[in-house]
């Protein structure tokens, strides 16, 4: 699908080799990009979800194999923002893992809880190795109120 000109400013696509060091300098960049939009309420969200699922397709995913490269996609838009991450591993079994309640003693495994807080929709591609969330751009007043998320 082509992108028109206009839109370019509100599209942001890297891909990285999978390697954890390259996650931090995308999620400052996510956030810039949130900010510069005029999102900043939504912008702590989108750079803590980008962080762990990319550093989930990163470590999980491609199993640190820098060869291999995880894409993040966000879209604004003026309804949604959707953000995009997949990377080139065979996925996982995320039906199963929706079904699991997160330990919150655990040091791992509360990516898809983390993401159910903040994001309005989560889906998966077929074998698990994308996963798309969106953020519903009219909740955010509804979402945060002096900075602290309400249910």
């Amino acid at each position: 699908m082509k992108t028109r000109p206009q839109d370019q400013s509100r599209f942001l696509r890297r891909d990285i080799p999978s390697r954890l060091e390259e996650v931090d300098a995308v999620c400052l960049e996510v956030r810039a990009f949130v900010i510069a939009n005029g999102m900043a309420a939504d912008s702590f969200a989108v750079e803590l979800i980008a962080r762990e699922f990319l550093n989930n397709a990163v470590l999980h995913g491609n199993q640190n194999q820098a060869s291999k490269k995880a894409t993040l996609s966000l879209r604004l838009g003026r309804r949604w923002m959707r953000l995009q991450i997949a990377d080139e591993g065979a996925g996982y079994n995320w039906r199963e893992a929706r079904r699991t309640v997160a330990d919150p003693a655990a040091t791992s495994g509360r990516g898809l809880a983390i993401g159910a807080l903040y994001a309005d929709r989560i889906s998966f591609n077929q074998c698990g190795n994308q996963i798309t969330l969106w953020f519903d751009n009219n909740a955010t007043a509804k979402r945060y109120q002096h900075g602290k998320l309400h249910t």
